[in-house]
């Protein structure tokens, strides 16, 4: 059941990461999916914007609450933080190479979003495994 979780939470990244206009998606529910068969891959490799505003740092912030969900429906299925950092990490690179493709221009920086979400997500989780531990041992 967990694995479908997991599924269905990165299907919703996929639809929200790849849909041709992110503004029709959230005001309109609307879902168009454009293929651009030869992306410019350079874009990719475009720097943080200097101009920072109020609807750049919200969307960025869905970037940081999207793995973190994902992350702790990894918590759920698996223990090794190592592996769950490998799958988190490489799905947020694959979501954004595959927005080149879909005319969305895919950013490395935005898997630096990803990975905070990820990170901050594995770091509670280690501090809640030492303080319950913690905790285990001063019962015994």
């Amino acid at each position: 059941m967990r694995s479908w979780f997991i599924f269905i939470w990165c299907t919703a990244i996929l639809i929200f990461t790849c849909t041709s206009s992110f503004h029709d998606f959230i005001e309109f529910g609307v879902v168009r999916f454009r293929w651009d068969a030869h992306p410019t891959f350079s874009d990719f490799l475009s720097p943080l914007p200097y101009d920072l505003s109020k609807g750049f740092l919200l969307q960025k912030l869905g970037h940081i609450i999207a793995f973190h969900v994902l992350t702790v429906l990894l918590l759920l299925k698996f223990r090794s933080h190592m592996i769950i950092l490998a799958l988190a990490a490489s799905f947020a690179a694959l979501t954004e190479f595959m927005q080149l493709y879909f005319n969305r221009g895919g950013r490395a920086f935005d898997i630096g979003f990803d990975l905070l979400g990820i990170l901050l997500t594995l770091a509670i989780a280690s501090l809640f495994r030492i303080k319950h531990s913690n905790r285990i041992n001063l019962n015994n």
